[in-house]
């Protein structure tokens, strides 16, 4: 039988994950709950991590938080209860599919290129977080980046994976396209292209694999990413595992942080 657990969320982080909607969705696994609740949906915004610490303190199992900001979250990890960090892209099912096909091709010889479109007046470095976790869930973690470009209208920024793949990334802030990413990975003879609307729609995200004989569309899901993120942590919390998102989260502030650094000093 499936556990049924509580869920509280603040006003923000409902507006911004439509949290009242995921947990309709899923009547059998969760219900809402006040601020004792089992699980505990969070706005992002900079203190998230001392809200997170609050909601543990006050008995939450698990935490969900949306659209994090960058902040030191070593404590946190301490605390060993599950956090699911939903960012901008992450948790879509197209995302987590595309993993085999992305391992598959991730060598020295591949270039890996992720664009985002997000709208005019977002926290760059939010979504470059965000754009970083999507390489990383997708992939493989970016170990190195460089900034060719970091303005009001976005950035440009070159860098490189473990395996020696060579990654570059591209964020546009615009409010002429809908807020969407793409990643692909490309080698001599085949590629893999994943295209990821925001996670705000239930519209699908889908994978198209490509060779010298043709392309290949992978199964399409329709689930939202939201949705997808509070399964998750509905089963970390039933499970009695713990998540690893926060130390993505870790070393992808390190990569920012490191590339901010080197940008300003040049």
């Amino acid at each position: 039988m499936t556990a049924r657990l509580s869920v509280f969320a603040a006003a923000d982080a409902d507006a911004a994950d439509r949290i009242g909607q995921a947990v309709a969705a899923l009547p059998v696994s969760l219900h809402p709950g006040d601020d004792g609740a089992d699980l505990v949906g969070i706005a992002g915004d900079p203190g998230w991590v001392a809200a997170a610490t609050a909601a543990i303190d006050r008995g939450a199992r698990g935490v969900l938080v949306v659209d994090p900001a960058p902040e030191d979250v070593r404590t946190l990890r301490e605390r060993r209860v599950p956090v699911v960090l939903d960012g901008r892209w992450t948790y879509n099912p197209a995302v987590l599919d595309s993993r085999p096909a992305f391992a598959a091709r991730n060598d020295e010889e591949s270039l890996v290129e992720a664009r985002v479109d997000v709208p005019v007046g977002a926290d760059l470095e939010r979504v470059l977080l965000s754009q970083l976790a999507l390489v990383r869930t997708a992939v493989a973690p970016v170990e190195r980046l460089t900034f060719d470009r970091w303005n009001a209208h976005g950035y440009d920024a070159r860098g490189t994976l473990a395996s020696g793949a060579r990654v570059a990334l591209a964020a546009i802030l615009t409010d002429a396209l809908e807020p969407a990413a793409s990643l692909r990975i490309i080698r001599a003879q085949d590629a893999v292209r994943l295209t990821v609307p925001d996670a705000a729609t239930a519209r699908p995200g889908e994978v198209i694999v490509s060779s010298a004989e043709g392309a290949t569309l992978l199964v399409t899901k329709w689930e939202s990413a939201h949705r997808v993120a509070w399964r998750t942590l509905h089963a970390l919390v039933t499970s009695g595992e713990t998540a690893d998102d926060l130390l993505g989260f870790e070393q992808d502030l390190d990569v920012l942080r490191s590339a901010r650094g080197a940008s300003s000093a040049a």
